[in-house]
Formats: structure tokens, sequence, C-alpha cells
């Protein structure tokens, strides 16, 4: 490996797994886990034929793939315009096409996951005779990669020429915003790209459990999708607690209440839910568990947030601590005993906020 492609995985592809260790488990487990080890290989076998044989499953297949690869050219051209990373501009130096292969070999480990999977596409494809359907995977992933590369490989080259690259549109609310509605903006305009890939993944993650054929009506399955959505959701607490501590330090010396400020901090969530709720009621699920599934999803993020508040801002444990969470609320939803948890939710999150928010140190 070049030396210029060594810094560059360093401080990009490493960086790029650890923010997102927790999202590439999720998609792992619900690809894998959730099969019987005896089917997997059928439930593949079948997910890359329905990929092969359908013009619009393809299409939506390499809609995925197109929002992965926005997610990491957005987090490669932030971390470039890092202060600690402004050494990078000295790669500008190098000749273009050296530039561009170290650049190209580094988006390729990033894009990898993709790959590893696309691989056994274009095996089975042509084992099985779909030629044009295999050639347009293998030209979609070429385009991805040689695009993305020149666009970062021109961003070390102009460093001053902005890059604007945001999958939404900046919104402005024209009214004085309440607290919960200052908070949902700040995700809408200063983190659209992960705003929008966890809301899809979450309503994704839902849809994809409500197909599961069934004989009769179980809001388990709705709750199991839904809870998997709420994990991908850790990126997100984990941004708005880092922008509470920048930007909102002054409501600590406010004269607000500990239970209203808990209540702001859970409606800012439910606001947040709004896309799950609305997948939920589209599916059918009845009103009562659509209500006990709000109350439960609330309160699962609403306790992530406050677990925030016992020390440093720290991505790694914050990570571990949410799989652990996800797995325990997993298993209880399976036995059916999730509401218990809610309850129990609620009142640790409360504590936590009681014991920990005026303690905490900025």
């Amino acid at each position: 490996m070049l030396p210029v492609t060594k810094v560059l995985v360093s401080i990009i592809v490493k960086k790029f797994y650890e923010r997102n260790a927790g999202l590439f488990f999720f998609i792992f487990y619900l690809m894998f886990a959730i099969v019987e080890p005896n089917q997997i290989v059928g439930f593949h076998r079948s997910l890359i034929y329905g990929t092969l044989s359908s013009t619009v499953f393809l299409l939506v297949v390499m809609g995925v793939w197109c929002l992965y690869a926005i997610k990491y050219l957005q987090f490669i051209l932030v971390e470039f315009d890092q202060p600690q990373n402004k050494f990078l501009l000295e790669l500008s130096k190098l000749s273009p096409s050296k530039l561009f292969w170290s650049i190209l070999l580094t988006v390729t480990l990033v894009y990898e996951p993709v790959l590893i999977y696309s691989v056994f596409i274009v095996f089975f494809g042509f084992a099985s005779h779909h030629y044009w359907p295999t050639i347009a995977v293998i030209v979609f992933h070429s385009c991805i990669l040689i695009s993305t590369s020149f666009l970062l490989a021109r961003r070390l080259n102009l460093p001053h020429e902005k890059t604007n690259f945001s999958f939404f549109p900046t919104v402005r609310w024209p009214w004085p915003k309440p607290v919960p509605i200052f908070y949902i903006s700040q995700l809408v305009n200063q983190l659209p790209t992960v705003l929008f890939f966890t809301k899809a993944f979450s309503v994704f993650a839902i849809y994809g459990f409500m197909q599961i054929p069934l004989d009769h009506y179980e809001p388990r399955v709705a709750l199991l999708g839904l809870l998997i959505g709420l994990a991908s959701h850790s990126v997100i607490i984990f941004e708005l607690r880092k922008f509470e501590d920048t930007y909102m330090r002054f409501l600590r010396g406010m004269p607000i209440s500990l239970p209203e400020r808990f209540l702001k901090m859970a409606l800012v969530y439910s606001v947040l839910l709004l896309p799950e709720i609305g997948m939920l009621a589209l599916r059918g699920v009845h009103v009562l568990d659509l209500t006990g599934a709000v109350v439960f999803a609330t309160a699962y993020l609403t306790l992530i947030h406050c677990k925030l508040f016992q020390s440093e801002l720290n991505m790694g444990k914050h990570t571990n601590w949410t799989l652990g969470l996800f797995l325990i609320s997993f298993m209880l939803v399976l036995f059916n005993i999730y509401l218990i948890e809610t309850v129990l939710m609620w009142g640790l999150a409360y504590f936590w906020l009681n014991r920990d928010y005026y303690r905490y140190e900025i």
C-alpha cells in the first residue's frame, strides 16, 4: 500500500467504520441473524435472483447503493474540512494520476461492504445467464467509484472551491422556534444526510418486517422493525447532545423545571418519530398497538439521550451501550414483555436526568 493511501486509510477509512459501526451491525443482523441458519443461502439466493430478474427491484437496490455513496462522500468531504486534517491539502502537490489512484483505493475500501455482496450478485448473474443486469451492476459500481474519487481529488486540488454536497435543501423556519422545533431544525439544516439515511433505514426496516407472512395479526413484528430503526438513531442522538453542549448550554441557567425539560426532550423525539408512525399506520397497525409503539419508541430514544449526561461524550462507549440496549430490548419484545421495559425506560430516563443534568460538566 502506498504511503499516501496509508495516511488516507488511517484518517478516513478507519474513522468511517468506527463512526458507523452500529449501522453496519444492524444491517448485518437484518441480513443474516434474523434468518434461520439453514435458510440463509436460500434467502440470499432469492434476494439476488429478485434483484437481477426485476428491473424495479434492481433500481431500488441501486438507489440504496447510491445513498451509501452519498453518505461516505459527505463524510469524507467533512473530514477534509476538519482543522486537524488540513495537511491533506498538501496531497494536491502529487501528480493527478497518483492522487486519483490513492483516493480511488481509499474510496474502494470504504465502499467494500457493498462490493463484497455485489461480487456474489455478479457471480450468480453470470451463472444464471442474467447478463445485462449483471453488466449494469458492474458499470454502476464503476461509475460510483470513479465519480466520487474524481470529486474528492478535485476537492483537494481546489480547496477554496466551495463544495455544497447535501441531499436536502436548507429549510428555514419563518416563525419563532419552540425548543423541540429548534432541535429538529438543527438536524434538518446541519445534518440533512444523516437524518435522511437514518429515517430511510428506519422506515425500510419497518416495511421489511411487515412483509413477513403470518396467518394472524402480530403487533410484535411491527415493533421489531421499529426497534431496528430506533437503533440506527444512535448517531442522531449523539449529535443532538453535542449540539446541546456547543450551542444550547445557556438552557441550564434558565428557570425551567426538570419535569418540563424532560417532557420537552421527549417531545423532540416524538416529533422525530413521525415518519415511523406514519409507516406503522399505513401498514395497518391497530390504534392501541400504535400508541404503545410510540410510547415505547419515545422512551427508548429519550433514555439514550439521558444516558449521555453521565460522562464526557464518547462515540465508542455510546455505540457499545446502545448495542447492548438494542439486544436486551429485542429479546424483551420477542418474549412480549416490552410494556414492562417501557415503564422501566421512562423511569430510568427521568432518574438519570434528575441525577446528572446539573452535575454534568461541559
